[in-house]
Formats: C-alpha cells, structure tokens, sequence
C-alpha cells in the first residue's frame, strides 16, 4: 500500500519515510510504500507557511493531495505536530474522502490516561495545539508544555544528540517537569525521536513518541 509521508521540511518528512522503512524491515516484509512529500523546504518556510493564511494553505494542501493521489496513495500519514496543528486535516479528510493520521488525532487517545503530562513541541502554535488536543478527551488533565524552534533548528543542522540536550538546557526542563508530577513527557514534535536516548539517560519518567500508534492507525482498514 502506498502512503504519502507530508511533513513540514524536507528533513521531517525524510524522517517520516526512514520511520516507515524501519516498520517495513522490523515486520520482514514491504508492509507500506511511503511517498516522499514535504510542504517546504526548511523550518524558516514551514513557520511562514503555518501563520500563512487559510487559502495559500489549502492551496499547498492541494497541490500535495493531488500529487500523491497521481501517485496512487491510499492513506496519508502526516508526520509534522505543528503542521497537523496548522491546517484542519480532520476537516479536509472529510472533504477529500481520505485516511489522514495526524499525531493530534493520537494525543486525543492521550489524554484519556493521564492526569498530568509534560510535552516538548517546535513552537508555541504547535504547543497550543497539543495542549488542546490533550484536553479534549480529559478536562482535568494537567499538562504542562514547551515550544522551541532551536530544537528543531540544531536536529536540522545534524548537531549532536548530547550537545542538544546540553546547550539547550533540555536537561532542566525535564527536571522541571518532573518536579511539576508529570507522568510522562510526550515529544510533540516528529524531530525529537532525533533525541529520545539521550531525555531517557536523564528523565525518569516515561517518554512518548506517538509514532507508533499513528502507523497503526494508518495501515488499519
């Protein structure tokens, strides 16, 4: 089966095909061809086109949707949170009468089991996002956010998954969360699996990253 793969740059939607080929290899089988499908080329072009109005963005949407459709794409797995904050895919999925998986549609799930979590996201819209998603589901949820753009920039520009945490201070953060009783610290970007092993050296609690249910919605019937 053929997915489109849409993220914010073409480093994140690179990401987003390495995350489906490494489902392919660990099932021993071709279980889904991803279909390379970025909305811009860098982080300084996503965040204009995330605050761009309602018609450019529909426009790109289109152009992208239609290519994929050419493209015989059955399912589309939009591996950006700022960007499936940024437009209403649940809406144009409807429109379209397409399978959209956005990792918003997850943190919903979320929400439901616990009652205090901490996340990490590329910015603040993207942050807003999350947070109202995870408290759709679960009023009286805590959840305590951050946005950062430098992540995102340092993990585009290859830097060193140690030298992040450290320059920018992320082991603070994570012990200000867990200092605040977070159960959990959700990434809340698709760049912060970039990351993952070194938060898990200095963070005791668990962390999220919602790829994986967001495949398996995808490639559910």
């Amino acid at each position: 089966m053929k997915i489109a793969v849409i993220a914010g740059t073409q480093v994140d939607t690179r990401m987003g095909v390495d995350y489906v080929e490494h489902k392919n290899a660990e099932a021993g089988e071709r279980l889904a061809e991803p279909v390379f499908l970025p909305v811009t080329d860098t982080c300084d072009d996503q965040i204009k086109f995330q605050y761009s109005g309602y018609e450019d963005k529909r426009r790109r949407m289109d152009e992208i949707f239609d290519e994929a459709a050419r493209e015989g794409v059955k399912a589309y797995f939009v591996y950006c949170n700022s960007l499936s904050g940024a437009f209403d895919f649940d809406e144009y999925s409807k429109e379209r009468d397409v399978k959209i998986v956005t990792p918003l549609q997850i943190y919903r799930e979320l929400g439901k089991r616990y009652r205090r979590i901490g996340f990490i996201s590329a910015n603040n819209l993207s942050a807003h996002n999350i947070e109202k998603h995870l408290m759709s589901q679960n009023e009286e949820l805590y959840a305590i956010g951050s946005g950062n753009m430098a992540i995102v920039s340092a993990i585009e520009a290859g830097r060193a998954p140690s030298d992040i945490v450290r320059e920018l201070g992320l082991d603070h953060m994570v012990q200000y969360m867990e200092a605040c009783g977070c159960e959990a610290l959700l990434l809340g970007c698709t760049h912060f699996p970039y990351i993952k092993e070194e938060l898990e050296k200095i963070c005791t609690i668990p962390i999220i990253d919602p790829a994986d249910e967001m495949f398996a919605a995808v490639m559910a019937d």
